[in-house]
């Protein structure tokens, strides 16, 4: 018996040699998978899985697999903190996240103390620019400054509109955009009625649970010839119910934050023809790989919308800022890196390209499938725009402005 139990512990430990559990290394992941931005937070998990299969296929970083530990907001600031304050405690030092501006500058507080380097892929407010951030807090997606001003350029100029009205979420990415497509417009020479916030809260209630009436009503009596929705999928409920209680007599005008599938549930056949801004991206060969290796991800094989590529490339970004660093522990190493991955030296589209010109010495700028990814000072990056209308149930692009 005693010769059958040390043969069986002599194969055990065989198997445990021949098969040891492999190392990774860790990158973080803010994402609401519940709230109102649910729908949202699902789809830039499915684009990290994207990234992450194509940079382990490619051999992993600093010879390890990439390992993704998502983190659930719950669309809440206060939550966004604390999750990431949990990614830390785990030793992590490089974040993609959040999706909510307001849930980004909340995390920001536990990330730039301890010198980790977070990546906002959709995160679009002008005050994130403007953040004490000790260059620790970068995006992937351009600012509200520029939205802001593509919005008031194309609604003054090429729709002819004179005055506009705004329907807004009140939060730190309502408010932000709403001043400056009013300062933009003003500039422009129009007139800015009067601005209509709604609650935050919304955006984690129910859509069956919201009435958006009594500020919409408000918007009645300001009777401006066009009406900005700056808002996420709740935004819909808006649409919907105005116009099937109001008589449907306001003309809208969307943003980034309702370029989503849960805007068109909620706003259902009101939708159709509604325009809007979203920053844009080249539909290159490169995109259109993406975007295949994407529905394949998504269980209802869906395109992918708006900051979902950003999403993608905030991954990418990061594993070739700790290959480039040689190390995935100093928060401070990482954050030059990530500036000298994507601005000089040999263009690279592809993490296997990329990794490729790292391992012969060469300095490398990674254009990702989302455009531009320069960072300027403020780790920034600059897009152009475009204008998207809802056609048969979908988001079509219309045309590009650069503000």
């Amino acid at each position: 018996m005693r010769k059958i139990i040390v043969l069986l512990l002599m194969v055990l430990l065989i198997a445990g040699c021949t098969n040891p559990a492999k190392d990774t290394i860790k990158i973080g992941l803010l994402i609401p998978t519940t709230g109102g931005l649910a729908s949202y937070g699902d789809a830039m998990g499915y684009a990290a899985d994207v990234a992450i299969e194509e940079i382990n296929d490619a051999g992993g970083v600093l010879g390890k697999d990439i390992e993704l530990v998502p983190k659930n907001t719950e669309t809440s600031p206060d939550i966004a903190k604390t999750r990431a304050q949990e990614l830390i405690d785990e030793d992590i030092v490089i974040i993609i996240g959040a999706a909510a501006s307001s849930s980004t500058i909340k995390a920001s507080e536990a990330t730039i103390p301890n010198k980790c380097v977070l990546i906002a892929p959709p995160s679009t407010s002008p005050d994130i620019t403007t953040l004490d951030d000790s260059d620790y807090v970068y995006r992937t997606c351009p600012s509200d400054l520029l939205q802001g001003k593509a919005m008031a350029m194309y609604i003054y100029q090429t729709l002819n509109k004179t005055d506009i009205s705004c329907l807004y979420v009140n939060n730190t990415y309502g408010e932000g955009l709403k001043n400056v497509l009013y300062a933009e417009f003003k500039n422009l020479g129009g007139d800015t009625l009067k601005a209509v916030p709604y609650p935050d809260s919304f955006t984690t209630l129910p859509a069956d649970s919201i009435d958006f009436m009594p500020y919409i009503d408000s918007l009645y009596s300001i009777n401006a010839s066009i009406v900005v929705l700056i808002a996420y999928d709740d935004g819909g409920v808006a649409v919907h119910q105005e116009a099937t209680t109001g008589g449907d007599s306001l003309e809208w005008f969307g943003c980034d934050g309702i370029m989503t599938s849960g805007f068109l549930v909620n706003a259902g056949t009101y939708a159709e023809n509604i325009m809007g801004t979203a920053p844009y991206h080249e539909e290159d060969t490169y995109y259109e790989s993406f975007k295949t290796r994407y529905k394949t991800k998504h269980p209802d094989g869906t395109d992918p919308v708006v900051f979902i590529p950003n999403t993608y490339d905030a991954i990418i970004l990061a594993a070739l800022a700790i290959e480039k660093a040689g190390s995935n522990t100093d928060g401070a190493l990482l954050k030059t890196s990530l500036r000298q991955i994507a601005y000089t030296g040999t263009t690279v589209r592809t993490y296997a390209d990329a990794i490729t010109q790292l391992n012969n010495g060469n300095d490398i700028n990674y254009n990702g499938v989302s455009g531009n990814l320069d960072f300027d000072s403020y780790g920034d990056v600059i897009t152009p725009y475009e204008i998207w209308k809802v056609i048969s149930g979908s988001f079509n692009h219309q045309s590009i402005i650069t503000p």
